[in-house]
């Protein structure tokens, strides 16, 4: 019967710690050459487990022409891209490298024509965030709001390209929002 007390003892510091997911979304603006030229804006949403990152981005890459003051729209591609890859972490600092692949409608203004397409994307890229818990701060972070937490902002580098019937390389700013790593 003594024994039987021994097997129902827990240890008292075996608590468990919630850890949130990294999960987060960017923003990228830059520019784009190649058969596409011009400027590129993107959206993603980003999710890692382990150091496996997946990414689903929409972008958009127009060629824009100034005519008397007014800007005119030569060519216009949306993009859609699924990408997987490898993110890895050294304190507030990241990097990744993706590939994977994309659907693609070009539309040329000059010759009234739209291309649809697929692709393979690739994207290599770093960015900058805190490497502790701190207070989200508000209004260009003069404001500090709530309690310490891991939600914050990043800023990064990302060079990208697509190889398909529209090639192109780019290269752009990214601002990212979301949890970037597990913070404890």
């Amino acid at each position: 019967m003594s024994f039987s007390f021994v097997i129902s003892q827990e240890k008292q510091d075996s608590v468990s710690v919630y850890t949130n997911p990294i999960f987060f979304i960017g923003v990228n603006l830059g520019y784009t050459n190649g058969e596409l030229k011009g400027i590129n804006t993107s959206f993603d949403v980003n999710y890692q487990s382990k150091n496996n990152l997946i990414t689903f981005k929409y972008a958009i890459i127009a060629d824009i022409k100034e005519f008397l003051l007014f800007p005119i729209i030569i060519t216009e591609t949306e993009q859609y891209s699924l990408l997987y890859g490898k993110r890895y972490l050294i304190d507030g600092f990241s990097y990744h490298f993706s590939g994977g692949i994309s659907y693609n409608s070009t539309n040329d203004r000059r010759i009234n024509e739209t291309y649809n397409y697929f692709g393979f994307p690739i994207e290599i890229g770093a960015n900058w965030f805190h490497s502790e818990k701190k207070r989200f701060r508000i209004l260009y972070g003069l404001i500090p709001v709530g309690k310490p937490t891991g939600f914050g902002r990043s800023i990064g580098l990302k060079f990208y390209a697509n190889i398909a019937k529209k090639r192109y390389v780019g290269l752009g700013l990214n601002l990212g929002l979301g949890w970037h790593k597990k913070y404890k």
